[in-house]
């Protein structure tokens, strides 16, 4: 006879180990792994350096040449903009050209086509040559130089001056842009001669280089003063250093409203070759008095040789805005060239 506790303890045994057999078996404890050892077995676990794949690297800019190449696309991804931000966004401004790269426009010839030229059309390029030449930092710099070693009061009515007494200067010294060439001729202190002397003179770019006027110390002084008035320059005369030889001065102010007397050689007699504009080799206030030179020598209607005329002018632009010493080396090369002749 059979109990009945057994039979159903007997049934629900059966039942149970049917369950266990049907069920997948769970690893052993000591078999579990765990992240680190997923991530050097390459194994796929929820581990957060495996979802980032060179996280590490980008934290680090150094090592940012290790970062494998997904990475870099989903960082790239990341911050890409929208095709309508693009679309929206502004165009780019055009690049400027540096100065050196824009074409300078070719200033006209002076008197283009024109045989003869007057004395008021001459001097009328001239003052365009000085303002261009006033735009220098080369002429600046030299002016600030008088200025700081005269102690003159500076401004820009000054300047203006400056610039024109430069021009005027550096054209009509012995030697200088228009090529006059100094010697005894006996000839009176004015200019006269030498603007006779430029009616038949002759300009040549291919011989050797020729003077357009020969002339004594007093003439060279007498044209460079007459043309710097003709530029609206006031205050400059004739002084005789020796009883027999002559150059120009310039009376100025200085920052204390005193004459400041500024010597301007035309020619190297009893100076070095160095001296220029402004030099200490003459002391000017010994002539008690320098008349301002207020002779009208030629003219406004005197008339030039065209050639002549465009090669002052072409003189003055090309060279008027070197440096003081330059202009000064130049000067010498062609004097000793034209004492070859």
């Amino acid at each position: 006879m059979r109990r009945p506790g057994i039979v159903t303890g007997g049934v629900l045994g059966l039942l149970l180990m049917a369950c266990r057999a049907s069920a997948p078996e769970s690893p052993p404890p000591s078999e579990a792994i765990s992240p680190a050892d997923a991530l050097a077995r390459r194994e796929p676990v929820d581990s957060p350096f495996e979802a980032r794949p060179g996280a590490q690297a980008l934290e680090n800019p150094s090592h940012e040449a290790s970062i494998p190449r997904v990475a870099i696309a989903q960082s790239t991804t990341a911050t890409a903009p929208s095709a309508e931000s693009i679309a929206k966004a502004p165009e780019p401004e055009p690049e400027v050209e540096s100065i050196a790269e824009v074409e300078a426009t070719p200033l006209p010839i002076p008197f283009d086509g024109q045989e003869r030229i007057t004395l008021r059309e001459l001097v009328t390029e001239l003052e365009h040559v000085a303002d261009e030449i006033a735009r220098s930092p080369a002429v600046r710099a030299d002016y600030d130089a008088l200025v700081t070693s005269f102690g003159l009061h500076d401004t820009e009515a000054l300047y203006h001056d400056y610039v024109r007494v430069k021009l005027a200067f550096e054209a009509t010294r012995d030697g200088g842009l228009w090529q006059l060439r100094w010697d005894i001729t006996n000839e009176k202190p004015n200019s006269e001669q030498i603007w006779k002397q430029w009616r038949r003179a002759m300009v040549s770019e291919d011989g050797p280089m020729q003077p357009t006027a020969i002339a004594e110390c007093d003439e060279l002084s007498a044209l460079f003063a007459f043309v710097a008035r003709k530029l609206g320059v006031r205050h400059i005369g004739l002084f005789w250093p020796q009883w027999n030889h002559v150059v120009a001065v310039w009376t100025v102010q200085s920052a204390d409203e005193s004459p400041v007397r500024i010597v301007v050689p035309t020619s190297q007699i009893f100076l070095t070759d160095e001296d220029s504009l402004g030099t200490t080799g003459f002391d000017p206030w010994t002539q008690k008095t320098i008349y301002e030179y207020r002779r009208r020598d030629v003219k406004d209607s005197h008339r030039l040789d065209g050639d002549l005329a465009r090669f002052f002018v072409e003189q003055a632009r090309r060279y008027g805005g070197l440096p003081q010493r330059e202009l000064q080396r130049l000067r010498n090369e062609r004097d000793r060239s034209m004492s070859q002749l």
